[in-house]
């Protein structure tokens, strides 16, 4: 027990111990890199990011959205590179009516996982919420493409998507248009 009081101990110098300039700018660049918190840490805390990722999908579901948008924001603070997490505080901020934020986070989860229509499906939701057609159209359009290379097995979720897709670009006023060998290009 005494060995654990000392570590602690220790560990709480070290993070008392001031950074110089050259230790800081590294931080800095490894954040600017694409690193996250969770690769900086020696724990392993995928369990209570577990809860706290339940948790937060639970008080989205009884509406508590910008609760749970705080707590996606924490678990996005220490994983950037989750998808799951992007798209979750993107769902709530756009639940919220916080367009901007929540089209931030699609972006995000979009570039984490290109292959996930509802992504930009659910961003031109927000972008047509805002008024702006032009870039509503375009996340549409780039829903409806990703749709077009859907393996069997997401045919059905992939449905749902496409037809979310063509109403909110019914909306902008503009049509679907395919090439000539059937697959829809994003403009």
């Amino acid at each position: 027990m005494g060995r654990f009081i000392e570590h602690d101990r220790t560990e709480n110098v070290l993070m008392s111990m001031p950074m110089n300039a050259k230790e800081t700018q590294a931080i800095v660049q490894f954040f600017q890199q694409g690193g996250a918190l969770r690769m900086l840490l020696d724990k392993e805390v995928s369990a209570e990011l577990d809860v706290l990722f339940r948790y937060a999908k639970q008080l989205a579901g009884v509406g508590e959205y910008g609760a749970a948008a705080r707590l996606f924001k924490v678990l996005t603070l220490y994983d950037a590179w989750s998808f799951d997490y992007w798209f979750e505080l993107g769902a709530c901020c756009q639940a919220d009516s916080a367009w901007v934020d929540a089209i931030y986070a699609y972006g995000r989860a979009a570039q984490i996982r290109i292959s996930a229509a509802q992504v930009p499906c659910a961003a031109g939701e927000c972008y047509l919420a805002c008024g702006n057609r032009p870039l509503a159209a375009k996340a549409f359009r780039t829903a409806l493409f990703v749709c077009g290379e859907a393996c069997e097995k997401e045919v059905m979720e992939q449905a749902n998507i496409r037809q979310r897709a063509l109403v909110g670009l019914a909306k902008t006023g503009e049509k679907d248009e395919s090439d000539t060998d059937g697959r829809r290009s994003p403009r």
